[in-house]
């Protein structure tokens, strides 16, 4: 009789995360989600859009601001 194993999932380097509306990812980021909104169309901010309706990745908005206040403190030539 053979014995089946559970195995676990492959999981690969990008993990499922709950999409954020632009009212949350505003909410998070203390701005207005119009703003939010804009800087995702205009491609300042990581947005996914999904038909007519923005989506956002917390991971996203985190990276994407750590990477913004690393540039900002770099010395100056």
């Amino acid at each position: 009789m053979e014995t089946l194993t559970s195995q676990s999932p492959k999981t690969s380097h990008t993990s499922w995360e709950p999409l954020q509306t632009p009212e949350e990812a505003a909410a998070y980021l203390r701005i207005h989600s119009k703003t939010v909104t804009r800087m995702a169309r205009n491609r300042q901010l990581p947005g996914i859009r999904l038909g007519k309706h923005w989506r956002f990745r917390k991971s996203d908005l985190d990276a994407y601001f750590t990477a913004q206040l690393e540039s900002a403190c770099q010395p100056g030539e």
